[in-house]
């Protein structure tokens, strides 16, 4: 059976589906293709999704980017709790689009070649803010704006810290890396990073040496310089009030780490940079 997009859409000027469901028996649904692109992700319960004849177990934080030749069903593990599943249905030729815009060297996502379609697992965070963000869009005009501007929201979840395909940080380590870049945080050292993740200080370092190759230490002075970089740039701050705003305590150490990151100190930086052409 092949599912077409025109019959899901409310009007014609629809370019979109989005819808959330929840099933409980095998016969909700079909095994089927269909003529569009779909992302789904699971928001409760526990079952399996049937996909080119594997059978993959899903629950709470499972997205995947099903291709139009894809085959596949969903089956809940118990008919008393189901399994709630949020869909994003759009047009091909999208498709198309992002790719040329933003995808034209991967090879993931709706343009991976291998039998089974790309898919992953979001923590509670990631799901959240998914969640939150599908409850908005829900209610909008399903126009391309909003598609887009979906879509865009989605990849920044998926896709890896740096648009490195094949990193392995996590999510939520992604988006505690982006949210440490103030002075705030700086200022606690560590810990002000680690209030971020909710997670320990080993943990974390596991996770940045498997996926980075870089210590805890390491990636923090990387984001505290390159902060300071950027104020040597914007603003006439002292450098010792930089130092300080970034959470140094030894002026010799940042000048150390701030050298082997840019090659130059932060004086010729600056004068560098601020240079008018």
């Amino acid at each position: 059976m092949q599912f077409n997009l025109e019959s899901f859409l409310a009007n014609t000027k629809d370019v979109f589906h989005l819808s959330r469901i929840t099933l409980r028996s095998k016969s909700d649904i079909q095994m089927h293709t269909h003529d569009y692109a779909e992302i789904f992700w699971i928001e409760e319960g526990e079952g399996f999704h049937l996909i080119n004849g594997d059978k993959i177990k899903i629950s709470p934080g499972y997205l995947c980017t099903v291709r139009a030749t894809d085959k596949h069903t969903f089956i809940a593990k118990t008919a008393k709790q189901g399994i709630t599943i949020s869909n994003l249905a759009f047009h091909q030729d999208t498709l198309e689009y992002l790719k040329n815009r933003y995808f034209l060297n991967t090879n993931l996502y709706f343009w991976s070649e291998s039998q089974l379609p790309f898919s992953m697992r979001m923590d509670e965070e990631g799901l959240k803010l998914l969640r939150n963000k599908a409850n908005q869009v829900i209610t909008q005009s399903k126009n391309n704006i909003h598609l887009d501007q979906f879509l865009l929201f989605i990849f920044e979840i998926i896709t890896p810290i740096g648009g490195n395909e094949n990193s392995l940080i996590p999510y939520w380590m992604q988006a505690s890396l982006e949210k440490y870049n103030s002075p705030l945080y700086f200022k606690q050292g560590v810990e002000g990073f680690l209030s971020l993740t909710n997670r320990s200080l080993d943990h974390c370092n596991r996770i940045l040496k498997k996926g980075t190759g870089k210590t805890l230490t390491e990636t923090l002075n990387l984001a505290k310089i390159t902060y300071a970089a950027r104020l040597l740039i914007m603003t006439d701050a002292s450098i010792k009030a930089i130092v300080s705003d970034c959470g140094f305590n030894n002026m010799g150490y940042f000048y150390r780490v701030f050298k082997s990151q840019f090659n130059m100190s932060p004086k010729d930086y600056r004068v560098s940079n601020k240079k008018i052409i």
